[in-house]
């Protein structure tokens, strides 16, 4: 590290020395000086910047000294041309005086050249070669910040790359075969080809351990869409009961949102689920292109719902939201209407998405069913399911109406 030294006058301008280079030596004193920096480099008119430079002993002890010699004639040299300019600065000023006063400064000027021009071309090879090295390690830094840089890209360029190859064998499971269905549509009906295409076990790699996956992805899919059809249809008994028995106990719910809302209150217990981890995560999946974040399983699972009935007559579900207003100075709250296919769906979660920190970009979003094993998501699926279920119905024995046919 070396000090860059400029001390701004026009004088020294003329004579070609404006910037000298400093290289501190030993270690730091107290207060952070730059070690044994010579008095002459105190003054207050002395600008001092830091430069990235490194020599060796012998070049720091020969460059400094030039340093030294150049300021040694210099400062005293500026220092009298400094109060010549003081002395003669109203003088100048005045009409009747200003001619003798600039030629008394000229000559002062003249003077200080004669004596500090030596000493700038002294330092002057010193001060070039001291750039020249500046120059040369700058370019050594941006060079090998470019090298790491396009490294960097190289990397993530595979890695995209091996993630297309991913995404390309996943999407196998949805291209047709020869005869029009895909392999996906053969596992959800328990059917399987009699030959696999040359290009698919190319794409896939073991067909074997494929198909497993494949089949396993309409196991889980099956179980979704019969943990969705559960809940759909305990909402739309309770829903019909409670209609047909003249909607007893529906109360009008003033919350927090300004708007009123007519319906019930279903309170839900999701302790006990099956742990759900496993479900976050694509087992095999290349993450070496993503920005750190982390994997989310879109699953809602609320404390509580309100059962709705419109004024239309049809029945919904609604609950409390909040959105930040006046630049998040405050907050306004709202209901949140759901459709009842909808609130089932949400239940169970569907996609998992990659969320890359400190953003709202989903960077990667998947379809759990594809990646989740079995043994996992079907427990888990029908868990939701069942207390969803028990939920409403526990609502509807409260209402003192005839418990809805159970769907599980």
């Amino acid at each position: 590290m070396a000090l860059k030294l400029s001390r701004r006058h026009h004088a020294i301008a003329d004579a070609g020395l404006v910037t000298l280079y400093w290289f501190p030596e030993g270690p730091r004193e107290v207060g952070g000086a730059e070690g044994p920096v010579p008095d002459l480099l105190g003054s207050s008119r002395l600008s001092r910047t830091r430069v990235k430079a490194t020599a060796t002993p012998q070049e720091v002890t020969a460059w400094n000294a030039a340093a030294l010699a150049c300021l040694s004639e210099l400062t005293p040299s500026i220092a009298e041309l400094e109060r010549v300019e003081a002395r003669l600065w109203r003088w100048r000023r005045r009409w009747v005086s200003r001619r003798w006063a600039e030629g008394t400064y000229g000559r002062a000027k003249a003077v200080f050249l004669e004596r500090v021009e030596p000493a700038a071309a002294a330092y002057r090879p010193v001060r070039e070669a001291v750039e020249r090295r500046i120059a040369e390690q700058e370019q050594e830094r941006i060079d090998a910040g470019r090298r790491a840089y396009q490294e960097q890209e190289r990397r993530l360029a595979e890695a995209r790359a091996r993630f297309a190859e991913w995404e390309w064998r996943q999407a196998a499971a949805d291209r047709p075969l020869p005869g029009g269905s895909t392999p996906r549509e053969l596992a959800a009906r328990g059917e399987t080809p009699p030959a696999w295409p040359a290009e698919l076990r190319e794409t896939v790699g073991d067909i074997d351990a494929w198909w497993r996956r494949v089949h396993a992805s309409a196991r889980n899919e099956r179980a979704r869409e019969e943990a969705v059809r559960k809940v759909a249809g305990a909402i739309t008994e309770t829903a019909a009961a409670l209609e047909a028995a003249g909607r007893p106990g529906i109360s009008t719910v003033k919350d927090r949102p300004h708007e009123a809302r007519h319906g019930w209150w279903v309170h839900f217990d999701w302790s006990g689920l099956p742990d759900a981890t496993p479900l976050r995560t694509p087992p095999d999946m290349p993450t070496g292109h993503l920005y750190a974040g982390q994997w989310r399983g879109a699953a809602y699972h609320p404390d509580r719902i309100l059962l709705v009935r419109r004024p239309s007559g049809a029945y919904g579900l609604a609950s409390v939201t909040s959105e930040s207003i006046a630049n998040g100075m405050a907050t306004r709250y709202k209901w949140w209407e759901r459709e009842i296919e909808g609130f089932a769906q949400a239940l169970v979660p569907e996609r998992l998405d990659y969320h890359a920190a400190h953003t709202f970009q989903v960077a990667v979003s998947l379809r759990i069913t594809d990646h989740a094993d079995p043994a996992v998501f079907v427990p888990y699926a029908d868990a939701v399911a069942r207390r969803a279920t028990a939920a409403f119905r526990a609502m509807a024995a409260e209402q003192a109406l005839s418990d809805p046919e159970d769907t599980t």
